[in-house]
């Protein structure tokens, strides 16, 4: 009898301390990191085509006007939008721009464009704006070379 109690003392123990290993518990945690980084996105719609074609006598010819839109994203501070050709424009021709400014930040008004940056939006700050007004206008003086002038414009985001 002193043997049958000592083997179930034993499969007692070995039947806890082996329950004991294999248990599982019903919470868990887990560590996660997210980083938001900052972001400035913009995109611009559709081509734009400007024909210059009349004129009244005695004056330049009238300039040509086209309209499109812009969007807008940053989660940064004090961002500015500039705009720069990758090749100025001829002799006597001038291509300018003017883009609406979203909700806080400051548009600069209509801008002449060369292969140098212009600022045409400052002062943006955490803001996503959609359809915002882009205007083209070219200009011609009565001496510019009739042709075809295809220029690329790059926009750009940057801090002011």
């Amino acid at each position: 009898m002193k043997t049958a109690k000592t083997i179930f003392a034993l499969a007692l123990i070995v039947t806890t301390l082996t329950g004991s290993a294999f248990a599982q518990t019903n919470v868990a945690s887990q560590q996660v990191s997210v980083n938001f980084s900052e972001i400035a996105v913009i995109a611009v719609h559709g081509n734009i085509n400007l024909t210059i074609n009349t004129a009244t006598a005695g004056q330049h010819p009238e300039p040509a006007t086209a309209a499109t839109t812009y969007d807008v994203s940053t989660n940064g501070s004090n961002k500015k939008i500039s705009a720069q050709l990758d090749t100025n424009m001829p002799k006597d021709l001038k291509l300018f721009a003017t883009m609406a400014a979203p909700t806080s930040a400051t548009s600069t008004g209509r801008k002449e464009l060369k292969d140098k940056s212009v600022d045409l939006v400052t002062g943006i700050t955490k803001v996503r704006g959609s359809g915002l007004a882009l205007t083209y206008e070219a200009e011609a003086k009565i001496n510019a070379t009739p042709d075809n002038v295809i220029r690329t414009i790059t926009y750009t985001i940057t801090n002011n």
